[in-house]
């Protein structure tokens, strides 16, 4: 068997025999592969706090659902599970790569700081760098200090001190050692690590140097060891997200896909909310944040349970105010994902109309748009890449308008393409 081998699978894509062509490709058998297959799915649960596991099977057959990513079946033994957005399309590995990078740090595009300049480039290093930049530079009134006991030298006598060293000292001064509230501390080696580590892959120059200038701007300090997920202290809770950030650039997140870094924590995740965040994202750069309002609870009416009444509320992904000749309209945007992706549907749901409707008398809002990525088939690649959007359907019921539109998302992590994602959803509200 060579060093290892990686496999790959599509999700909800027709069962295969999968545990059969490990057993061709490798040294393990076919009952071995379909155990590590089946442990497989089984951490998948676990990780991802399913409640069931996300691998079904019929007649040896195997089939991934709702889950992407790359998993280590066994020692030289990778799988790498596609969405069914991306298949098997040449970049599918960067396009994944871009879309749970942005899914894990939400804020690489949800920050108004960034508005302008992921609108002017969107490769994956330069978002990441200026990110890191802006949420630097804006909790910097508060430094991210700890309590330390540093060893120094001076003559004169301020920390604690071996009586034995005040007969002779050295050409610095007394050895002694000094509690100090310092910026020399674990958390901020992470981020000075991260940030000079990812300046020379930034394309962008004035990126680049910016963090440059963040590295020198922190104390000098070996990159730790180990890079562990740590909760920083209560007083210095604002950094937690710059910290969280400057972890996963030095596990992998910094560049571009590499497979040996593809381990990275948040690239196993489920598929439909890497849609819900992607299309949550692109409505907020693509219009300005003030008419996108996300995740807002509406209330239905009331429920009530042992006596006790309580409020139903409904919340759809996202109310989007759009300015016209006459003034605006209102319009709630919901991201939908398994059915559509699942059955390769061309109509809605009874169930997507029944909830169109509820999140329609609540909000008195009459208008809905369904938003759904289109899937790798058998159509010409211009109707899957990223700047396609079409409405493939439309219903209406008691007054409300519901359309059904999909995108195209190969190709995304190319130059400007979450710019066109980002236009394309505009366009098509």
């Amino acid at each position: 068997m060579r060093p290892w081998q990686r496999f790959t699978a599509v999700e909800y894509a027709k069962p295969s025999a999968l545990h059969e062509e490990i057993a061709k490709r490798s040294v393990v058998s076919a009952s071995t592969a379909r155990e590590l297959l089946l442990r497989a799915g089984d951490r998948l649960r676990g990780l991802l706090g399913l409640e069931s596991v996300p691998l079904s099977i019929n007649a040896d057959r195997y089939q991934f659902q709702n889950v992407a990513g790359l998993l280590v079946l066994a020692s030289g033994l990778e799988l790498e599970i596609a969405p069914k957005f991306l298949g098997n399309a040449p970049g599918w590995r960067e396009d994944f790569f871009l879309l749970a990078t942005l899914s894990h740090h939400g804020r690489l595009l949800d920050n108004e700081g960034l508005k302008s300049s992921a609108r002017a480039t969107s490769d994956l290093a330069t978002l990441i760098g200026r990110s890191l930049i802006e949420m630097y530079w804006k909790n910097q009134r508060r430094p991210l200090r700890t309590y330390r006991r540093l060893s120094h030298s001076e003559f004169a006598i301020e920390g604690d001190f071996d009586p034995e060293d005040l007969s002779v000292p050295t050409e610095e001064g007394f050895p002694q050692s000094v509690t100090s509230f310092t910026r020399e501390n674990p958390y901020n080696a992470v981020v000075r690590a991260a940030a000079a580590g990812l300046a020379p892959i930034v394309p962008d120059v004035e990126t680049r140097v910016r963090l440059e200038r963040l590295a020198q701007h922190l104390p000098h300090q070996q990159r730790p060891s180990r890079l562990q997920d740590r909760r920083l202290p209560s007083r210095s809770r604002a950094w937690q997200p710059t910290f969280d950030l400057s972890l996963d650039i030095l596990r992998g997140l910094g560049g571009a896909y590499d497979p040996k870094n593809a381990l990275a924590p948040g690239y196993v995740m489920q598929t439909w909310q890497v849609w819900e965040q992607l299309v949550s994202l692109s409505l907020r750069n693509a219009l300005l944040p003030k008419n996108v309002l996300l995740q807002s609870p509406n209330r239905l009416g009331t429920r009530t349970q042992d006596g006790a009444v309580r409020v139903l509320n409904v919340v759809p992904d996202a109310i989007v105010t759009i300015p016209n000749a006459t003034g605006s309209r209102r319009v709630i945007v919901d991201a939908k994902y398994k059915g559509h992706v699942a059955r390769s549907s061309t109509s809605i749901s009874n169930a997507d109309i029944y909830e169109s409707l509820a999140f329609s008398r609540a909000t008195g809002i009459s208008e809905v748009v369904l938003v759904y990525p289109r899937t790798v088939d058998d159509a010409p690649s211009s109707h899957y890449e990223v700047g396609h959007a079409a409405e493939f359907a439309r219903a209406v019921a008691d007054g409300v308008l519901i359309r059904a539109v999909e995108l195209g998302v190969c190709r995304i992590s190319e130059r400007r393409g979450l710019k066109r994602f980002a236009d394309a959803l505009a366009k098509s509200l």
